[in-house]
Parts: structure tokens; sequence; C-alpha cells
């Protein structure tokens, strides 16, 4: 089981830094906001990897909490783009 943490841990990496990149190339502030918000739910899945492979169970509380916060950030996210409007 610990092959497939290690390897979900090395595709989230690589999702991060294809997001990280989109983030430095991204054509308009809509794209860097998705992109910035696939680096933050990347962060999110690391830590509950984490605490898989290491059976730190703090570290799905961290990672529930984490979530929370990232919905409301996908909800501002979502909103920038259209300037508040509905």
């Amino acid at each position: 089981m610990s092959v497939l943490v290690v390897a979900a841990i090395v595709v989230v990496v690589v999702a991060s830094a294809l997001g990280t990149v989109q983030v430095l190339r991204g054509p308009d502030d809509a794209s860097r906001a998705v992109a910035g918000d696939l680096l933050f739910f990347c962060a999110t899945a690391v830590f509950v990897l984490v605490g898989v492979l290491g059976s730190i169970p703090v570290l799905y509380d961290v990672a529930l909490l984490a979530a929370l916060c990232g919905i409301l950030a996908t909800a501002a996210f979502a909103r920038m783009p259209a300037r508040g409007e509905r």
C-alpha cells in the first residue's frame, strides 16, 4: 500500500508543478485563479497522503479544514472574472 501512496504523492507533485507553470504563463486572471485553486487542493491532497503514509490522524483534520476553506476560496475565485456580478 505504501508504494501506491508514494505513487499518488508523485502524481500530485507533478500536478503541482504543472499548475505552477500555468500560474506563471496564464493568459488571463481566470486561468491563474483556477491554477491557484489546483495548487491549493494539491497541497490538501499531500496532507491526506502523508497522513495515510505515516498514520498521522491529525493531518486528516487539517485536510478537512483546508478543504472547507478551499471551497470558499473557489467560490470567491469564481466571482472574480465576473467582477462580482451574478
